[in-house]
């Protein structure tokens, strides 16, 4: 019987998240939680038993999973599959903002490409990736799942649909700056497509000057976010822990501006602020409940921690800049 399992890391965006689409940088991690893709193949016996050819056990949309198969047999010209069993097992939580559709979609291509072919291409996995990403995100700039792919910290722009400048920075931040957590502020009401939306509408230029205003509001928002974008860069290579921190709160005043950010989390990200640290939403954010998690730098948990219990809130050290996509060793 042969198995292939593939991991692949989730994912946080430092600075960028909404304007990447609009062609602006975006700075994003590898994250330490990852999502394992195995498949194994069936004998005829065991497929005669189940009655299926392709059986799929996911915590993920099995719908989800059943379209990335699609896009790889499209790519490859195939009709049918040999029987096989996909079991998808994640630690990183669907829904959150670390990019878990696209740790499905990279892990699973991985290991489907793998398994019928035998070929590891990172570069291949991450194109089929992105086709499969437009199924759940409709409009996703590609960021998530190629920073999953390549791991550390990467660089991306999305110039053209058919070009995009990608850049693995060549650096790993000190140990000095390994202060960044996890803020679990529930499950965002609104999806990341929802939320793209969201912006996409706002920045629709319609009749009538109060929609110019609104569109020349959110631009500007998005010239100062790009500015904070490479000040976080630039302050991870450097080991400059004021800049960063000056940084993030800058870009999170920015995404506050631009609608993201619930008026629920908002009070807990100035509280933090006042006790010298720093924290942000992650990917597409929320309105009216939670955001996800939020990204907070500071350097003693303990305090975060004393500041998130009113708020039922939890936390979660992360390392920033792991590994990519994985074959595992069988």
């Amino acid at each position: 019987m042969n198995k292939v399992t593939v991991s692949v890391p989730g994912k946080v965006h430092l600075m960028g998240e909404h304007e990447v689409v609009y062609g602006k940088p975006a700075l994003l991690a590898a994250i330490n939680l990852r999502l394992f893709a195995t498949i194994q193949q069936f004998n005829n016996s065991t497929i005669n038993k189940n009655d299926e050819k392709i059986i799929i056990e996911s915590s993920e949309s099995t719908d989800y999973v059943q379209h990335i198969i699609e896009v790889v047999k499209e790519h490859f010209k195939l009709k049918d599959l040999p029987p096989m069993k996909i079991t998808i097992t994640s630690q990183i939580p669907a829904g959150y903002h670390l990019g878990s559709s696209a740790s499905v979609a990279v892990a699973t291509v991985g290991a489907l490409v793998y398994f019928l072919k035998k070929v590891w291409n990172p570069t291949l996995i991450n194109q089929l990736a992105y086709e499969a990403e437009k199924e759940m995100h409709g409009n996703p700039s590609g960021g998530d799942n190629t920073t999953v792919t390549m791991g550390g910290f990467v660089w991306f722009r999305k110039e053209l649909e058919f070009l995009k400048s990608i850049w693995q920075l060549p650096f790993k931040p000190p140990s000095s700056l390994n202060h960044f957590f996890l803020i679990n502020t529930g499950r965002p009401a609104e999806t990341t497509g929802e939320m793209v939306a969201y912006v996409k509408e706002k920045m629709s230029c319609g009749a009538g000057s109060r929609s110019a205003r609104q569109k020349s509001k959110m631009e500007m928002l998005f010239n100062q976010n790009e500015e904070q974008t490479k000040r976080v860069a630039k302050a991870l290579k450097e080991g400059d822990e004021k800049e960063l921190l000056d940084a993030i709160r800058a870009g999170e005043r920015t995404l506050e501006g631009m609608g993201v950010v619930s008026t629920k989390v908002i009070p807990l990200i100035r509280q933090i602020e006042k006790i010298g640290g720093a924290a942000k939403i992650l990917g597409g954010g929320g309105r009216t409940e939670g955001v996800g998690f939020l990204l907070c730098y500071h350097r003693k948990p303990a305090t975060i921690e004393t500041l998130c219990k009113p708020y039922g809130y939890t936390l979660q050290a992360i390392q920033l800049g792991e590994e990519g996509a994985r074959l595992e060793k069988s």
